[in-house]
């Protein structure tokens, strides 16, 4: 009766821990990342008797864990891409809502700039038309200084998400390497027997920490799992977790690096890390913030360079020279080295700037530079030859801009040279009294007597009004008379440059344009006949209270092409408005594709959460019918004890009669 009694309690105690397996999975049936487990039962070794091999009953093998290893890679795989780009599109959304608004945006601003700069060349002696022009410049100002502010903000709240997810990512470290070390003691402490609670609870750290950057694992024979992250950094070693941290970058305490500490010291490896939310935030930052505000303060600068240029070559009611109407801008150069060379940056043609950082580093020798362009990697190599202060390019510009450098370097000293970063945050209006805004032409030319006659000029020739590129020699220092000579066929010039002008009324009568270089680039064109002894004269516009011309060029500035020249790496140029219209575009573009990009990877994270899921979830009706199915086998086992019972009070009974 023993065989049968044993085999009762075998199948008794196999069928009450599979009951038990099934409750363990009804009760974590809504627990976060546990996988189903399963009783495996093998029959007992058989007994060997003279009618051949006779069963001895059922017995627990193990509890095994209904796990996909190549599904939960998938999971993990693809939620570090979901988290990188949701970061990605959530930041770069935020951007594209500032940009983009025509409300608060800077187009509308623009716009009402220039208006203001027509209604006032239809009456530059207006004094209200002047005030008009100050408050919208004053408008423009405080758009590119809220714009930039609300960008800076957008920096300090993503720099607040890189801190909050490394703490993240050094937490959930931490803990995985605390469950490694359970998980190693437990296999130990079974003989090999798996510890599925947790395997799944290491599970479900590492698909946290997927969230967050990208990892890979690799499991160890002791059944830890080493983790590592960006480019091979080994996070968690068996039972022992690395640790990453933040700090402000060497030139730019604003920007964020990621700083790896392990037993063997620190590095950074911010270009180093992809994937997760911290892969996201360092993308945006790259992709989109830094370029958003690179390229405002592009606009900027081109701003208040073009209008100051402009608005110098004029004149104000006080009959004075215009001055700058916009602060102007400096190219920002920062550097944390150990020797002192000073490098500064100059701008030399706004026009070809491009919306690019720079970086200069020293080679090993002493006069070796690395001028490099950030945003496409693009490098420039020179040697200064020992002689400083020496400026590169020497002759010309790169990109709009020059550098100076005024002694050797040491080996690996960088420079960060930003051209037009700040420039939006420090843009401010230079001018207050509206009678210093110089709407006037500072010279003129009209028509005189005949030095022949000593009337009015004979002909019909008529003479434009001058204008000119820069200031050398303005204002004049005396009027330039011209007067027609039929003898050279010509003009002879009497001041300013002096000598003659060819101009030949039987070939040139439909107009013939003249330069005086060497004053203001003086640029004028002569028509129609003119007779012996004519004459016209140029001077300096002294009554020239009526006078809209450099309004009407400063107003002109809104259509002319003056921004991303040939260097800045497109092949035309384009207006202020046009190049805040591709930024529009570009940040747009970015965050659609980013949308995009995001809806698609999620429905393919789901897909795949849902094809793990079907290995490893619960499902309450299989669970409930594995219950009665397991109790009816528990009940028939205990009627295997009864009926052994029986069977032995039956022997008994034969043996005391």
């Amino acid at each position: 009766m023993a065989g049968v009694l044993n085999i009762g309690v075998s199948a008794l105690l196999s069928f009450q821990r599979s009951l038990s397996t099934t409750g363990h999975n009804i009760a974590n049936s809504a627990t976060e990342g546990y996988s189903r487990q399963r009783t495996e039962l093998s029959s007992r070794t058989p007994g060997a008797t003279g009618m051949g091999w006779v069963g001895t009953g059922v017995q627990v093998d193990r509890i095994s864990r209904m796990y996909d290893e190549f599904m939960a890679t998938q999971v993990r795989t693809t939620q570090s891409a979901a988290s990188q780009l949701d970061a990605y599109y959530s930041n770069a959304s935020r951007i594209d809502g500032i940009l983009g608004d025509p409300v608060v945006g800077l187009d509308p601003a623009l716009q009402d700039f220039f208006d203001s700069m027509n209604v006032l060349a239809d009456d530059p002696a207006s004094l209200p038309s002047r005030q008009v022009v100050l408050a919208d410049a004053q408008s423009l100002v405080d758009r590119f200084n809220g714009l930039s502010q609300q960008l800076d903000d957008m920096r300090w709240l993503m720099n607040n998400q890189i801190d909050s997810v490394t703490d993240e990512i050094n937490t959930l470290a931490e803990a995985i390497a605390l469950v490694n070390q359970d998980i190693v003691v437990a296999y130990g402490a079974s003989g090999g027997g798996e510890p599925n609670d947790l395997l799944d609870q290491r599970e479900v750290l590492l698909n946290h920490l997927a969230e967050k950057v990208d990892i890979s694992v690799v499991p160890q024979d002791n059944g830890a799992w080493n983790v590592f992250m960006g480019e091979g950094q080994m996070l968690v070693l068996d039972s022992h977790a690395a640790t990453i941290d933040t700090a402000g970058n060497a030139n730019d305490v604003s920007q964020l690096d990621i700083v790896y500490s392990s037993g063997t010291g620190s590095q950074i490896i911010t270009d180093q890390l992809s994937g997760g939310e911290i892969g996201g935030l360092l993308s945006f930052r790259d992709e989109v913030l830094d370029p958003a505000q690179n390229r405002l303060g592009l606009i900027a600068v081109g701003i208040s360079d073009r209008v100051n240029s402009q608005h110098q070559l004029g004149l104000d009611l006080n009959g004075l020279a215009g001055g700058d109407m916009f602060s102007a801008p400096a190219i920002e150069v920062s550097a944390n080295n150990t020797t002192a060379p000073a490098v500064t940056a100059s701008f030399v043609d706004t026009g070809n700037l491009t919306d690019s950082d720079y970086r200069l580093v020293a080679g090993a020798a002493a006069d070796d530079f690395t001028l490099t362009r950030v945003s496409d990697d693009q490098s420039w190599s020179f040697n200064t030859g020992g002689g400083y202060p020496y400026t590169y390019p020497p002759a010309g510009e790169l990109d709009g801009f020059s550098i100076s450098i005024s002694a050797a370097a040491a080996l690996g000293d960088e420079y960060l040279i930003r051209p037009t970063r700040q420039a939006a945050r420090l843009l401010s209006l230079e001018i207050t009294d509206p009678r210093q805004l110089a709407a006037a032409a500072p010279i003129r030319s009209e028509p005189t007597t005949n030095a022949i006659t000593g009337g009015i000029n004979l002909g019909n020739a008529s003479i434009t009004q001058p204008e000119i590129s820069d200031t050398t020699n303005i204002p004049l220092a005396g009027a330039i008379t011209l007067e027609f000579d039929d003898t050279i066929p010509g003009f002879t010039v009497t001041g300013g440059p002096g000598g003659s002008i060819a101009y030949d009324p039987a070939t040139q009568s439909g107009g013939a344009s003249f330069t005086f270089a060497g004053y203001g680039g003086m640029t004028f064109s002569i028509q129609g006949v003119p007779q012996d002894g004519d004459s016209f004269v140029i001077g300096n516009n002294t009554s020239g209270v009526g006078d809209n011309r450099n309004a009407l060029a400063l107003a002109e500035l809104q259509n002319e092409n003056t921004m991303l020249g040939e260097s800045g790496g497109v092949s035309e140029t384009t207006t202020f408005q046009g190049v805040y219209g591709q930024l529009i575009s570009d940040v747009g573009t970015k965050t659609y594709s980013a949308e995009i990009n995001s809806q698609s990877v999620n429905g393919l994270l789901e897909s795949h959460q849902m094809a793990l899921s079907s290995v490893n979830g619960v499902n309450l009706d299989e669970e409930a019918a594995n219950l009665v199915k397991f109790q009816q086998a528990y009940q028939a086992a205990a009627q295997v004890i009864a009926v052994s019972n029986t069977v032995f009070d039956t022997l008994l009974g034969a043996v005391r009669r």
